[in-house]
């Protein structure tokens, strides 16, 4: 619940900023003129792609969401080895075809990543399970 609230007040923190930008785009627009114009294109862009980042952000959080309540672990490897469970989920992938990869393996694989402290292929292995969710 405390992750709730705090994405809440993320989100309109966002909205507040989105908020202030598209006055501060207006004002440059009254004032006229080529450089008056020009800067506030440049703040709407700065506008849309505030927008659409929180957007995408808070879509990729929901899906994971969604598959982590889905997913049920498969107690493969020991709990408290993060290095033996990382290369049981790599290996799990790199041993199956593309046929019986599902988003299940790729969503352990992220738990694997995140477990190491690699947030990057973390990220890239759940939008693979997400995927993968999606067209199942």
């Amino acid at each position: 619940m405390r992750q709730k609230l705090f994405v809440a007040a993320l989100l309109l923190i966002t909205g507040l900023y989105a908020w202030g930008l598209g006055w501060i785009a207006v004002g440059f627009s009254r004032a006229g003129g080529v450089i008056g114009w020009g800067l506030a294109l440049g703040v709407g862009i700065l506008l849309v792609l505030t927008v659409w980042v929180t957007w995408r952000e808070v879509l990729f959080g929901m899906r994971a969401g969604r598959l982590s309540r889905q997913y049920a672990p498969a107690a493969v490897a020991g709990g408290s080895d993060v290095r033996a469970e990382f290369e049981a989920a790599r290996s799990a992938i790199e041993n199956q075809s593309e046929q019986e990869r599902d988003w299940r393996s790729w969503f352990r694989l992220a738990l694997a990543y995140d477990a190491l402290r690699d947030r990057r292929n973390a990220r890239r292995c759940v939008r693979r399970a997400i995927d993968l969710h999606r067209r199942s």
